[in-house]
């Protein structure tokens, strides 16, 4: 369905998703476009920058520069250092035991860094201090699998790699929808795209180069709407 609507759809064995979305994130914003990443996943944080935002669709949560500082308490490019202090359990990457986000965060803007916290362990004091030396081999494995990866060698899957031209939106197969629709009973959908095509012909008649190009828009525009909600 997808592919259908003309969103391109790329599969890479052997690599992280996330890897995958670092690696176009950065291309892309490097070559001057507005990235937005639809996520809930808070290990891509450590993308956002200037040209770079994330959007939870579910909550409509939207993460720029200022929004990572605000709800994390470190900037974007501390992220890697917050992840590792506090692990991820959700990846099952450990932490130093009873530290959470708001130690972990103090201990970034107190030291500057994971690189600085390690350099004060000695001198830190309490539980968390001690479960901060017992971590300290561990921390540079855990900093390792909580970077996402952004220079990934995606030639064999993009053509024209590592330009990104190949991933641009394609025009929606509306007869590929409609049979996709009537066989899979989605049937409110498969009504709207009749009624859009049958707008676009109207609107169309007498220019010819844009013909049916509104209604295959709008219907994309009113999934996305869907999903969104």
């Amino acid at each position: 369905m997808v592919k259908l609507l003309g969103w391109p759809v790329l599969m890479v064995p052997g690599i992280e998703a996330d890897d995958a979305i670092g690696t176009l994130a950065r291309i892309a914003a490097q070559t001057g476009h507005e990235v937005i990443i639809s996520t809930g996943d808070k290990d891509l944080a450590q993308l956002v920058n200037e040209r770079v935002t994330l959007i939870n669709t579910m909550s409509n949560e939207k993460l720029d520069v200022a929004a990572v500082q605000a709800k994390f308490g470190v900037p974007p490019e501390r992220i890697v250092d917050y992840l590792t202090l506090m692990g991820d359990a959700v990846d099952n990457v450990p932490g130093v035991e009873k530290v959470g986000p708001k130690t972990a965060a103090k201990w970034i803007a107190e030291y500057g860094s994971l690189d600085g916290v390690i350099a004060a362990a000695g001198s830190i004091k309490g539980v968390a201090g001690e479960n901060l030396r017992k971590a300290l081999d561990w921390l540079p494995t855990g900093r390792r699998l909580v970077t996402v990866v952004t220079d990934c060698d995606l030639a064999a899957d993009i053509a024209g790699f590592p330009a990104l031209d190949a991933l641009a939106l394609r025009p929606v197969d509306r007869e590929g929808l409609l049979d996709f629709y009537g066989r899979f009973g989605f049937k409110t959908w498969k009504r709207d795209l009749e009624g859009a095509g049958r707008g676009a012909s109207a609107c169309g008649r007498g220019r010819s180069g844009r013909r049916g190009a509104g209604g295959s828009g709008r219907h994309r525009q009113a999934l996305r709407d869907r999903a969104d909600a």
